[in-house]
């Protein structure tokens, strides 16, 4: 029997588990906002510890906890990172599901409770892809890490990005990574080369109070962040198109507040506009493009009072179809399901961003995923989730080196 049909007899022998460990992660709530992920940091870290990973927790500020989990090799390989994050949206109104969001229920195929797809799975699946590893006999030269990270639905300032800023992760310990975010389409496995990154703008209008019966002695700032957000609405990035991702977009005005009382001309409005870019684009030059449309405003208005910032924002990322990771995982996949890997890109952003722009790391967004995630009735696929076990471990075996 060769080893790898005795580590794939393995994951479909650790099937139930798979399960049960998913639905024990969804059944732990993690939603952020608010943001605490100690009840999740729990339950992963005692299953690595029980695997004989060396587990660090990293509590980047109280209640954002992060659980790094080494699996230490002989020494003689490369290290290989799975990296999945453990926070979740919120559940929202009960009332638009019809199943418990922390049940984990079972039905058809699908285990259904928020972060199942996004991304409790494939973090499951990761762990017991180092269980079937270690029931097979099969014993890795460079280490396996699995980390479970905080933060990422809110930009992963006590997550990936700390973990990166502050050394946990870099190419002193770490050769290649998977992020385990959904990266299936039409039914069929892909990988997300290439990641959108995100920019929140925050715009501020200053305008001038008065008695809302004499209009004309204030300066509404409600009225001219009106002006400005539609100018940015408007506004089209001049940038060439990206094979995978979409073009860049803006949503202008994704939360605005203004005004203090109905009979008061409102002296101050603020508003966030939420900005999509592709690689090559920059935070600065984003923020260059919008302080540009206010400027040619101002020219027109004279009264018009506003300033342009961005405390939270993502970078682009991409690694080419070429590079190794890609290939390694091209392997695992034909191994496993029998078809090409093909690249893959969509809206959204990830946490790959943190591991290859700040940490230098080779990375790719690359996971079970599943449907509806963010919404309500979120699910994932079991058969996805045992076949990236398979797809995980192989990599792990490839990059890693066997004994």
């Amino acid at each position: 029997m060769s080893i790898r049909t005795k580590f794939f007899n393995r994951i479909d022998a650790l099937t139930p588990e798979l399960i049960e460990l998913t639905q024990e992660l969804v059944k732990t709530p993690s939603e952020n906002p608010p943001g605490d992920e100690r009840g999740v940091s729990g339950v992963v870290s005692e299953r690595l510890e029980a695997l004989g990973f060396k587990v660090e927790l990293v509590e980047s500020e109280p209640r954002r906890v992060n659980t790094l989990g080494r699996l230490e090799g002989s020494g003689r390989g490369r290290k290989f990172l799975f990296n999945g994050h453990y926070d979740t949206v919120p559940v929202g109104d009960l009332d638009f599901w019809s199943v418990d969001p922390f049940g984990g229920l079972v039905k058809e195929g699908r285990i259904y409770g928020r972060g199942s797809g996004d991304m409790k799975g494939a973090i499951a699946s990761a762990i017991i892809a180092a269980k079937a590893l270690d029931e097979a006999g099969i014993r890795l030269k460079g280490d396996f890490m699995i980390h479970g990270v905080a933060d990422e639905e809110t930009f992963g300032r006590y997550g990936t990005r700390f973990l990166a800023e502050k050394g946990y992760v870099s190419p002193r310990n770490v050769d290649m990574a998977v992020v385990g975010e959904g990266s299936m389409k039409d039914g069929r496995i892909h990988a997300r080369t290439a990641v959108r990154g995100r920019v929140l703008v925050n715009l501020k209008v200053r305008g001038k109070s008065a008695h809302s019966s004499r209009p004309q002695d204030g300066v509404n700032a409600v009225l001219k962040m009106s002006k400005v957000l539609l100018a940015i609405d408007a506004h089209g990035f001049d940038f060439p198109p990206h094979s995978l991702l979409p073009a860049p977009t803006i949503a202008p005005g994704t939360v605005i507040k203004g005004g203090t009382k109905g009979n008061v001309i409102p002296e101050l409005c603020e508003a966030i506009s939420d900005v999509r870019i592709v690689p090559g684009m920059t935070v600065e030059g984003v923020l260059g493009e919008i302080q540009g449309i206010v400027d040619g405003l101002k020219e027109e208005d004279p009264e018009l009072d506003v300033e342009v910032s961005s405390p939270l924002n993502k970078p682009p990322s991409e690694i080419p179809a070429s590079h190794e990771l890609f290939q390694v995982a091209d392997e695992a996949v034909r191994a496993t399901v029998g078809y090409e890997l093909k690249p893959v890109g969509t809206s959204g952003s990830n946490d790959t961003s943190w591991l290859t722009t700040v940490a230098g790391i080779p990375a790719m967004a690359f996971g079970p995923g599943g449907g509806n995630a963010h919404g309500a009735d979120e699910w994932t696929s079991i058969e996805m989730l045992v076949d990236f076990a398979k797809i995980y471990g192989l990599m792990a075996m490839d990059i890693c080196g066997v004994e």
